[in-house]
């Protein structure tokens, strides 16, 4: 991968000498360089646009202004902005206050920055981030690509990693630890909401008052990958007179209002903004953290989680019986490779049951 950025380098430096001897001797000698077919491709009437130096303030700027990043859904707009101002105070203490972008930007450069993070989802999230930034500038400044660094970039994903699912005594567990917490009457509501829909953490956080259908009991979620668009998902009625008895409580006293119905049901500022993704993990994870029926190994990052609540209702749902095209459907999965998964899993739970049977307990040498 250095050997990329070196050859770059060496081509962008031949390039701009070639530009500048043309710019100098003018038409005659891009007619020779032509004839020999060693024109550089970017010796033309933008050739003074192609090497300009761009500053990185400049890009950020250009960067939270261009349609790239205004089309991200809000909670990706806050994580990128974050990561924006890491990778910033991580270039201005390299490279000094406001370095060339080209300068930050290089295979090496990017490695650099990405070596210490050991997390996977974390190195993702900021790969992710970079890739976006990145192909926005290069595309904007230079009409160019970022091609050869997508290797550096290309995110990473264990996919021999099992989905992680709670045991039914460790859900009951939670249960009744969130009723005794701070925001219990919130948090119990969050919880069971999960349980009895599957849905994710970014499609609770952003459920409005008007997304509650209750002729059909279903929720309206923004679906992952769908900004501005709702996907009807179903909930248990258990879980759907729970949140609306939440909805009733905290918005009973307003529902004169006309902005009643675009309220967000879990807020921290009477419905005006959504709970932040982060609060519920938080909460989550002291959760999982004072559990006793979770061991120690499952209570380290990336093991047992909020996600993992989805899993759980699609894992229970096909123990109950029902078939892996329904539960497709519940889960609002695009394809069914994406339940299938839940089969490998289901398997490992069989196999646990199976030598629970008391004939499993006779040994050969026994008999």
């Amino acid at each position: 991968m250095p050997i990329f950025d070196e050859i770059m380098d060496d081509q962008v430096n031949l390039e701009t000498q070639l530009a500048e001897l043309a710019e100098r001797f003018g038409p005659t000698f891009q007619q020779v360089l032509h004839q020999l077919h060693f024109t550089p491709a970017t010796i033309n009437q933008d050739s003074q646009n192609q090497y300009i130096e761009v500053l990185l303030e400049d890009a950020v700027s250009h960067y939270f202004s261009s349609d790239s990043f205004q089309n991200l859904e809000k909670s990706s707009q806050q994580v990128y902005r974050y990561e924006m101002n890491m990778y910033a105070r991580y270039c201005n203490h390299q490279k000094g206050p406001n370095p060339p972008i080209k300068e930050v930007s290089s295979a090496i450069f990017l490695i650099e920055y990405l070596e210490p993070v050991r997390k996977l989802n974390t190195r993702n999230k900021k790969a992710a981030f970079l890739k976006s930034f990145l192909s926005e500038t290069y595309e904007y400044f230079w009409n160019g690509n970022i091609e050869k660094l997508k290797r550096t970039l290309s995110n990473k994903a264990d996919k021999n990693r099992e989905p992680r699912a709670f045991k039914k005594e460790q859900l009951d567990e939670l249960l009744c630890l969130v009723r005794l917490g701070r925001e219990a009457h919130r948090n119990f509501t969050i919880l069971w909401s999960f349980l009895g829909s599957g849905i994710r953490l970014s499609e609770l956080c952003n459920l409005q008052v008007g997304d509650l259908i209750s002729t059909r009991q279903e929720i309206m979620v923004r679906g992952k990958g769908k900004k501005g668009y709702k996907q009807a998902s179903k909930m248990t009625k258990s879980s759907f007179d729970m949140l609306s008895s939440y909805v009733g409580f905290r918005y009973g006293g307003v529902e004169h209002l006309p902005d009643y119905s675009k309220r967000y049901i879990f807020s921290d500022d009477k419905g005006l903004t959504p709970l932040h993704d982060s609060t519920v993990q938080k909460m989550f994870s002291a959760l999982i953290a004072e559990a006793t029926t979770i061991s120690v190994s499952d209570k380290k990052p990336y093991q047992l989680s909020v996600h993992s609540l989805r899993h759980s209702f699609a894992l229970y749902l096909l123990e109950s019986g029902v078939n892996i095209y329904t539960i497709k459907e519940l889960m609002r999965h695009a394809w069914l490779s994406s339940t299938e998964v839940y089969l490998k899993l289901f398997d490992s739970m069989l196999l646990s049951a199976i030598e629970k049977h008391p004939l499993a307990q006779i040994k050969v040498v026994n008999f």
